[in-house]
């Protein structure tokens, strides 16, 4: 565990810490001010437990290596670098904000202005970084940092190498998540792998959703190696069909099929708005142009080992120092053909531990899916309707099974009699709910279910009332219902709930701060009111929880701009400013604050503040005025008068000095002069009324 630096800790003699305002996998990190340059920074100090690590301190002085020549407006920039007092720093940019993770887990998906908007922000960051050959090989929402305004910067460049030739040494793998299928198997990897993470990122933005999730990172990894990406628009068809091409062509698993450079990505990105529907994003000629990098067993188990293990410091025996990978010599004889080298490449790149795994993973998936489609059949078939000869045993078991799940999968009742069906759905624990078809009535014989409001196979939870339309047998379809979505926006979540219950359609429910909605009530809705989906689609609905709360901070101390600034960084604002004398902080510092720091307020809420004007002493201000040379020549005289300049702009004055008469013998001259609390003024020195000279004094307080 990391000691905490105490606040007043100088480091290198420049870097003054304020306080702790974060921790990191690696570092902790600091709000710090730079004595030399006059500015608030961030400093990264590397946790003690690293300092004896030798490869975790050469990729954090890599991490300050690489990216100290950036400076881009969407890069946190890194200023400085060392060590003292036993502290490994980096000094970076302080950004306030939050992360993009944070971010999308607040408003569940962003609107598509503001994916195309932060994703070309994103991609302006990483173009400035390859251009400089650096890879950052660690794209994710968590180190993306968004400010109030919309502002984005890249950050985190932990595990970025400086490109050099045509190689790069992979080190550390990126969050599973976020990773490219080549980082997964521990291949080449360059700039093409950042544009398949920020596809990642992108899509997420979009649907709120990850493309690929599991229960362990090995089952993530494998799903970015072989398993394919749902569009996004299955998901929420209000997503511009261009903007879907652009997130699959970023994400596609082979390098050579993707965006080339992040320059591509940015010039289809600006055509989002232009042409939505356009034709313009064109699929990569298949062709892998990545350099042949062969490596032996241990160097791939090795790269495999890091994915699944927790501890993401442990590296085999002998390897500790190994930064880059070596080339071997490919075997000349060898005449296996690409796809058997793929193949053999992905078997190679995992350890038998986790070959095992994922072969009982799969053969588990095997046996379910095989017996759900098993019960769909026979469940069509009618042979799991109840009747006489269910024995006693059999509706025990059946009613155990169904206990021991929360979720029912649907049955196909196509073509069903009523009875039957809602017999069916009742052994099932769920509810039915019939309608007709036009010029069909309850009175009419021989009447079959001709629609299902959910699909057979979707799961739906204990309880459930399904939607069945009665018709006649020819009239019976698979095809699912469509409905029009209904505007939920404004609606109270219990009715919007309502509205989308009456309409046939599920709803998915996230709640957001709002500073413009009153809490309960719909701020947005996916998709949009007028769309039409099919019968039982899931609707997403963010609900307000009102005004956000944040906690007063403490101002003690603080000077009046340093108050307010404070106050800003955490949304709330400076409200009436007093003064009063006070002698427990300095002159001209908060000494009283409305609010206690501490209470949670509604962000916006207005904080006053007292500021001392130091001790009940009172104080007068004197300057002394030194004249050397005189003004007049031998036999000349006249009036000389001192004032001190009041108003630059209007040229307003006060008298200080004046004397008529004045000679040579008069020189040199020096006076003293009274004044009203500041810290310098302007006095102006007149000669027979003309200006002749003007000068800045400093003024002493002196106590009374």
């Amino acid at each position: 565990m990391c000691t905490v630096i105490q606040p007043g800790t100088v480091l290198a003699g420049r870097y003054e810490i304020m306080d702790h305002i974060g921790s990191g996998g690696m570092a902790e990190v600091y709000r710090a001010r730079c004595l030399e340059d006059d500015r608030d920074v961030a400093v990264k100090v590397l946790k003690e437990e690293y300092n004896e690590d030798e490869s975790f301190l050469k990729r954090f002085i890599a991490e300050a290596q690489a990216t100290k020549g950036l400076s881009h407006p969407n890069i946190v920039n890194v200023y400085d670098a060392g060590d003292d007092q036993g502290y490994h720093f980096i000094v970076m940019e302080l950004c306030e904000g939050t992360t993009l993770k944070r971010y999308i887990r607040r408003y569940g998906r962003l609107s598509i202005r503001e994916t195309v908007d932060y994703s070309k922000q994103i991609a302006r960051g990483i173009q400035a970084a390859h251009s400089k050959g650096i890879v950052h090989r660690d794209i994710k929402p968590q180190n993306i940092l968004v400010s109030d305004s919309g502002k984005i910067k890249v950050a985190d460049f932990g595990i970025a190498r400086a490109a050099t030739g045509d190689t790069i040494s992979p080190g550390t793998m990126g969050s599973v998540h976020y990773l490219s299928p080549e980082q997964a198997r521990g291949n080449y990897a360059d700039g093409r792998s950042d544009i398949y993470s920020l596809g990642i990122t992108m899509y997420e933005m979009a649907t709120g959703k990850l493309p690929f999730d599991g229960e362990n990172p090995v089952s993530i990894a494998l799903m970015h190696i072989r398993g394919e990406i749902t569009p996004p628009r299955c998901y929420f068809p209000d997503i511009p069909a261009s903007l879907e091409k652009i997130i699959l062509k970023c994400t596609m698993k082979r390098p050579s099929d993707r965006y080339q450079t992040i320059e591509e990505v940015l010039n289809d990105l600006d055509l989002v708005f232009t042409n939505p529907d356009g034709d313009y994003v064109f699929a990569s000629p298949v062709m892998d142009d990545s350099p042949t990098i062969h490596r032996s067993r241990d160097e791939l188990n090795e790269i495999r080992s890091s994915i699944a293990s927790e501890d993401k410091h442990s590296v085999p025996a002998g390897k500790e120092d190994s930064q880059d990978f070596r080339e071997e010599e490919a075997d000349p004889e060898e005449d296996a053909s690409p796809a058997e080298e793929d193949d053999q490449e992905e078997e190679e790149s995992m350890q038998p531990q986790m070959r095992r795994l994922i072969l009982a993973i799969t053969g588990a998936g095997v046996i379910l899916l095989a017996l759900i489609l098993i019960y769909l059949l026979l469940s069509g078939t009618g042979i799991f309707r109840p009747g006489k000869g269910e024995t006693e045993e059999t509706a025990t078991e059946t009613e155990a099974t169904t206990t021991e799940t929360s979720q029912i999968p649907m049955p196909n009742l196509i073509n069903e009699k009523k009875d039957a069906a809602a017999a069916l759905l009742e052994q099932l624990e769920l509810k039915a709910s019939f309608q007709y078809e036009e010029g069909v009535s309850a009175a009419d014989d021989d009447l079959v279910v001709t629609r299902q409001q959910y699909q057979a196979g979707s799961m739906l939870k204990k309880g459930t009332t399904v939607r069945l339309t009665l018709g006649n047998a020819e009239e019976a379809t698979t095809e699912n219902e469509r409905v029009e979505v209904p505007p939920l926006v404004n609606l109270t979540e219990t009715e919007a709930e309502t509205a989308l219950a009456n309409a046939g359609l599920a709803v998915e429910k996230i709640y957001a701060a709002s500073d413009t909605v009153s809490s309960g009530y719909v701020i947005k809705q996916n998709p949009t009111a007028g769309t039409e989906v099919d019968l039982g689609f899931t609707i997403t609905i963010t609900i307000s929880r009102g005004v956000s709360q944040v906690k007063v901070p403490s101002l003690s101390g603080l000077s009046r701009e340093a108050a307010k600034e404070q106050l800003n960084n955490v949304g709330l604002n400076l409200g009436k400013v007093t003064s009063d004398y006070n002698g427990t902080v300095g002159m001209g510092e908060v000494f009283s604050q409305s609010i206690s720091s501490g209470t949670m307020v509604d962000r916006g809420t207005s904080v006053d503040i007292v500021i001392s004007l130091g001790d009940s002493v009172s104080y007068h201000y004197e300057g002394e005025v030194s004249v050397a040379d005189s003004p007049f020549a031998e036999g000349e005289s006249g009036k000389v008068e001192f004032k001190v300049l009041e108003d630059k702009d209007l040229e307003i004055t006060t008298s200080v000095f004046s004397k008529q008469n004045m000679t040579e013998d008069d020189f040199p001259l020096s006076f003293t002069f009274e004044w009203e609390e500041t810290d310098e003024v302007i006095v102006i020195m007149y000669v027979n009324d003309a200006e002749y000279r003007r000068e800045t004094i400093e003024l002493t307080a002196v106590e009374d």
